[in-house]
């Protein structure tokens, strides 16, 4: 079959299964190949050619590439889910019956396309820039940057709730704490300290790699989804199915409802709040558990078989979230009688008490506060993975791509995660789940239109996964998720389109500053380093 992009200089490569990502092409040493938009290329130091020729790792790609298809499927359940913590809210402001309805039609509108989504473009653009790689493909690298930083903006603001939120689990079972020390611990400068030590502790772990990470979080989600599984078990015999059926209470006036921490905040349309359900923290509850699986993108670069354990790896995380929201959420509200109201965060604990006794309680309390660091670990792996892949292409300067040579890490995307969760610990993130989802959703819309451009532009770009679907079936695949995420944003709040409007400013200023620091070489960039000492991979075939 005939290869393009080839000179007569080109150099043969051994095939696809040693070298992921490179991905079965021949490596043309020519100096003056430039990277193009409508051409994805990968790349390889010319200076490394004889090591690849010889059968040797590339040191450009993948570092120790140790990801199998299920450490990969527990990092994708955790990047999105983490079990049901977290999901009180849509009971709270849905009721029972529209809450169990969300979490069976919900994924199917939102969960499935994205997952295989990244599946195809995950597994045919395997690099640590995830989604970055296909919209630069897409669109070019303006929209690249633009992708990886709305993404990493929202990541790594999501991921500083974790650390804050473990420590209050903590204090919430050490009975033998008065009030002022439990508010000592949990506020002001002892807060500050204990929730940077948490993270430290928990970046020093990420930094030892994805093999412990994805190991470790193997054994997290057993102990985390466990007092779930108790619950289900003891529950089912308690459950009346009419419970499932309780619609919400309705009231004539949202302003008669204990509304605590749901948010009333205006915005273009009024506060909905139609046949019992407050919709605006509803959806946002929703979307925000079921989503995020184009992280596993971020992944791809570091798996031992790309073709072979990638696309099962996402599919299995997949099943793992629906059916770990599900199940728990069939069971408990069909085995309780909590009102409405009494779905506050952290309410489970209650439940468990309820249908297992107090030491069940007490674990589910332990296995919230596992969750979370687990939540952290997935998190912080994927934002740090993407720095290094912007990096990679010359978005940030070249020292971000630096990884750590006994561990295979990338050093300085840990780093910058721990300083921006650091200085984050400080804030109350309760109000900032819907500014995280609109942040996120306007990038999956950007993905979404990337894949769509990609089968009508790269048609016959290898890709390991394929979903089933022809070049004009994929604009209709993406139109129900495109909907439920444009139903997203007319329901947000004033507040949440000032914090998306403040965060695309910022993101124009370093912009501009990309622009200048290499117009003046105030830093080396990748970019600059490849078109001149670098020889590309063409991922198209004919």
């Amino acid at each position: 079959m005939a290869k393009k992009g080839m000179t007569d200089a080109s150099v043969p490569l051994p095939h696809s299964e040693e070298l992921p990502l490179l991905h079965r092409k021949e490596i043309s040493s020519s100096h003056d190949e430039k990277r193009s938009h409508g051409n994805y290329k990968s790349y390889v130091l010319a200076d490394d050619i004889d090591k690849i020729e010889k059968g040797n790792e590339c040191p450009t790609g993948a570092g120790r590439n140790t990801l199998t298809a299920i450490p990969l499927a527990v990092l994708v359940f955790y990047n999105v889910s983490g079990g049901p913590f977290g999901m009180e809210q849509s009971i709270r402001s849905g009721g029972n019956f529209f809450a169990i309805l969300a979490y069976i039609i919900a994924p199917f509108i939102w969960s499935v396309p994205e997952a295989m989504v990244t599946a195809e473009l995950g597994s045919a653009f395997p690099e640590a820039s995830g989604a970055v790689a296909w919209v630069e493909t897409a669109f070019g690298k303006e929209m690249g940057l633009l992708s990886g930083y709305l993404n990493w903006i929202s990541g790594a603001t999501d991921n500083a709730i974790y650390p804050a939120l473990f420590l209050e689990y903590v204090t919430s079972i050490m009975g033998h704490l008065t009030a002022y020390e439990k508010e000592e611990l949990t506020t002001g400068f002892g807060r500050f300290l204990i929730v940077s030590g948490i993270s430290a502790l928990l970046a020093g772990i990420n930094y030892r790699g994805l093999e412990i990470v994805g190991k470790s979080s193997i054994i997290i989600c057993v102990l985390s989804m466990s007092p779930f599984i108790i619950m289900s078990i003891l529950g089912i015999s308690k459950i009346d199915p009419q419970r499932w059926f309780q619609r919400p209470s309705t009231s004539e006036s949202i302003y008669d409802v204990p509304t605590d921490d749901l948010s009333l905040i205006p915005g273009p349309l009024p506060v909905i709040y139609m046949a019992g359900i407050f919709w605006r923290p509803f959806l946002n509850n929703v979307f925000w558990n079921l989503n995020s699986f184009d992280a596993a993108a971020c992944f791809s670069a570091e798996m031992r078989d790309v073709k072979k354990d990638y696309a099962k790896g996402v599919f299995i995380g997949l099943i793992l979230v629906v059916s770990l929201y599900l199940v728990p959420l069939v069971v408990i509200t069909g085995a309780t009688d909590s009102l409405q109201h009494e779905w506050v965060n952290g309410h489970f604990a209650k439940v468990a008490i309820e249908i297992g006794g107090p030491w069940l309680g007490a674990w589910t309390v332990f296995a919230a506060g596992i969750s979370n660091l687990a939540l952290f670990e997935a998190e912080m792996s994927a934002d740090a993975l993407q720095l290094m892949g912007m990096a990679e292409r010359g978005y940030l300067p070249k020292i971000l791509a630096t990884r750590s040579k006994k561990f295979g890490t990338p050093v300085y995307g840990i780093l910058i995660g721990l300083v921006v969760i650091t200085l984050m610990s400080v804030a109350d993130f309760s109000q900032l789940v819907e500014m995280l989802n609109l942040n996120y959703a306007l990038a999956i819309m950007i993905e979404y239109s990337a894949f769509v451009k990609l089968r009508f532009t790269h048609g016959n770009l290898e890709r390991p996964y394929r979903i089933p679907v022809s070049k004009w079936g994929s604009i209709f695949f993406v139109v129900p998720p495109v909907a439920g995420t444009f139903l997203l944003f007319v329901c947000s709040s004033w507040t949440t389109f000032i914090y998306a409007i403040c965060v695309q400013l910022v993101g124009v200023i370093l912009y501009k500053l990309h622009h200048i620091a290499l117009a003046n070489n105030w830093c080396e960039f990748a970019g600059s380093e490849i078109d001149a000492k670098t020889s590309f991979v063409n991922l198209d075939k004919e």
